[in-house]
């Protein structure tokens, strides 16, 4: 497997595996916008062809946020998510914290979160476009 940074021919690989996998719709916009904000942020794991990305932007000067991490279904739990997670931060030395934010109902989320050291320090009331709650996870990195 090759974590790398996100490259704009990566733009329909990218979308297609969001749609896939994920509940929430994005525009290819979305996925540009993030990259020009963060270029360092956006990086994509290959293994024949992209199985996953992750999405992460500095909010401040010490915390970085996970936007999106999105690993295709078939390859789930063989430690791709993790990689792409310790890329983020390695990408990011000055970040003293990493937070995201979850699906209630997410409980294969919110468990990989917690074996990587996230702890739930908040509920998002109607967080989701479809009203769902969210949990706002954060891990100290020192």
């Amino acid at each position: 497997m090759i974590i790398r940074k996100f490259q704009y021919e990566d733009l329909e690989s990218v979308m297609r595996l969001a749609y896939s996998s994920l509940d929430e719709e994005y525009s290819p916009d979305f996925f540009l916008t993030i990259w020009e904000a963060s270029p360092n942020g956006f990086m994509v794991a290959e293994e024949e062809g992209i199985v996953g990305f992750i999405l992460g932007v500095l909010t401040d000067t010490h915390s970085l946020r996970i936007l999106m991490l999105c690993i295709e279904k078939s390859r789930r739990r063989r430690g791709i998510g993790t990689a792409l997670i310790k890329a983020l931060i390695q990408n990011f030395p000055r970040a003293g914290r990493i937070y995201l934010e979850v699906k209630v109902g997410n409980k294969g989320a919110i468990k990989f979160y917690e074996k990587l050291g996230f702890r739930i320090i908040d509920i998002l009331p109607h967080f989701y476009n479809d009203g769902t709650d969210g949990y706002l996870m954060e891990k100290r990195l020192f």
